[in-house]
């Protein structure tokens, strides 16, 4: 019987992923996404490291190599300068990003920072996609009414 659960505990070790496996929750995970990308800065305040230390991960493309976003915001950002220090930027341009507010040493990422920053992220994903329907459906509804204008003053 002590063989069986013996066999049974290593199965499930085997069997267990990290929670951080297939997330950008850790810098190492982060910084990955800078490697072999089109990051522009090697050197100053705005490195790829200083910038997964920050919270964000590489998202860009050729056409724009300094694009990033935080895991938890969401928050987009490019137009970087070498002199640009990740921290003080994400501040500035989205001071209520949770990742910010818990001030905490970014390798000291625990499993319940996790679950609350998860918890964050898909509250500032699910603002996001709300405002850019809202804002989608209120384009649509002005072209509508336009148009129903411009027919009612030809129907004149």
């Amino acid at each position: 019987m002590a063989e069986a659960e013996e066999t049974r505990d290593e199965e499930t070790q085997e069997e267990s992923v990290s929670i951080f496996e297939g997330s950008f929750y850790t810098v190492e995970q982060r910084l990955e996404t800078f490697k072999g990308s089109y990051w522009p800065y090697e050197t100053g305040k705005c490195t790829p490291l200083k910038m997964a230390e920050a919270g964000f991960y590489f998202c860009g493309t050729s056409s724009t190599p300094d694009w990033v976003r935080c895991i938890v915001c969401h928050h987009e950002m490019d137009g970087w300068e070498e002199t640009d220090d990740p921290w003080e930027e994400h501040c500035a341009h989205s001071p209520n990003c949770y990742y910010l507010k818990k001030a905490k040493d970014p390798y000291k990422i625990t499993v319940g920072d996790v679950i609350e920053m998860e918890k964050e992220a898909i509250k500032c994903y699910v603002r996001k996609e709300t405002d850019r329907l809202r804002n989608s459906c209120q384009s649509y509804w002005e072209e509508v009414e336009a148009s129903l204008l411009e027919t009612m003053q030809n129907m004149s």
